[in-house]
């Protein structure tokens, strides 16, 4: 090759290896990082998994394992049904978020011991899941209502089954929080307690479980805001005049659904602070099980549209 063009092809490389070097110290200056599968350049930074993908993943084999073991109760258990059709659902439903947010999608084998090797009871199952609740707390904003969702019809899940232990650690949510959900909250007790009245007197157990939770709850936020607290009013208009059994059953239903769709609303204004995280989901999985008692179906994400 003649020196000129050897001179020329030794130039040319110079550049392009100039050129490559101002693109890769551009790209790493805004941020850009490479795919964590992608071949490695020097200079720019391979990317992480996505911050979800590990509470998401654990979520999923739970919601499996449940689904497994409901699955194999006996067909009389009617929960055990309802359950585990709503679990598969909510894991369908998990895994395509994961998917379309660039996550690995767990695969999951089912062998004879159960999901990753121990099979349990659904009813245990629920009431393990329930108490994990607060490790979603910095599940990104994006994710959050979903995930919390989840959760709580795990947590509601352990209560209709006599598996129900409070997650610890709750505490009530910051003013705006309480006073965005409070409305609902008083409006439920109110008709719970006409539902009450109207009841005859040894037909009250429901509702007199229900109104409990309800006051309790109430009694504690509301005593949060102290002197600030609104003043309650005299009486709510009532969607359904509860004046028979199918009645009270659908007021009820009404009622619940408005304050677990509240609670819903304000999950990710306690993104990041535990206590209020588990405090709002508490109200929100308790109102989620007295909504199931009254005869609604469960949902896979109560609350959310």
């Amino acid at each position: 090759m003649p020196i000129a063009e050897q001179r020329a092809m030794v130039r040319r490389r110079a550049v392009l290896a100039a050129a490559l070097a101002g693109s890769v110290a551009g790209l790493s200056g805004c941020g850009i990082r490479l795919e964590s599968d992608a071949p490695h350049i020097p200079g720019i930074k391979k990317q992480g998994p996505p911050p979800d993908q590990k509470p998401l993943e654990q979520l999923f084999f739970a919601l499996r394992k449940t689904a497994t073991a409901a699955a194999s109760a006996p067909a009389a258990d009617l929960w055990a049904g309802k359950l585990g059709t709503m679990h598969l659902a909510q894991a369908k439903r998990l895994t395509a978020v994961m998917s379309t947010q660039g996550m690995k999608v767990p695969s999951y084998h089912y062998s004879s011991s159960g999901a990753s090797g121990d099979l349990v009871d659904y009813k245990s199952a629920e009431r393990i899941n329930a108490r994990r609740i607060g490790s979603l707390t910095d599940v990104t904003e994006r994710n959050l209502p979903m995930a919390a969702a989840i959760a709580v019809t795990q947590n509601a899940a352990a209560h209709v089954l006599g598996e129900y232990v409070e997650p610890a650690g709750g505490s009530v949510p910051k003013t705006a929080v309480v006073e965005a959900i409070l409305p609902s909250l008083r409006a439920a007790a109110y008709a719970l307690e006409v539902i009450i009245a109207k009841t005859p007197l040894d037909a009250r157990k429901r509702a007199e479980a229900t109104v409990t939770m309800l006051h309790a709850t109430r009694a504690t936020w509301e005593a949060s805001l102290g002197k600030d607290v609104p003043p309650s009013p005299d009486g709510f208009t009532l969607p359904v005049n509860p004046t028979t059994d199918d009645a009270r059953q659908k007021l009820a239903q009404r009622v619940l659904t408005d304050l677990i769709t509240a609670c819903a609303g304000q999950v990710t204004a306690t993104r990041g602070d535990q206590g209020a995280f588990i405090g709002l989901t508490t109200l929100w999985a308790d109102s989620t099980a007295q909504l199931w008692r009254w005869g609604a179906a469960p949902a896979p994400f109560p609350g959310l549209a």
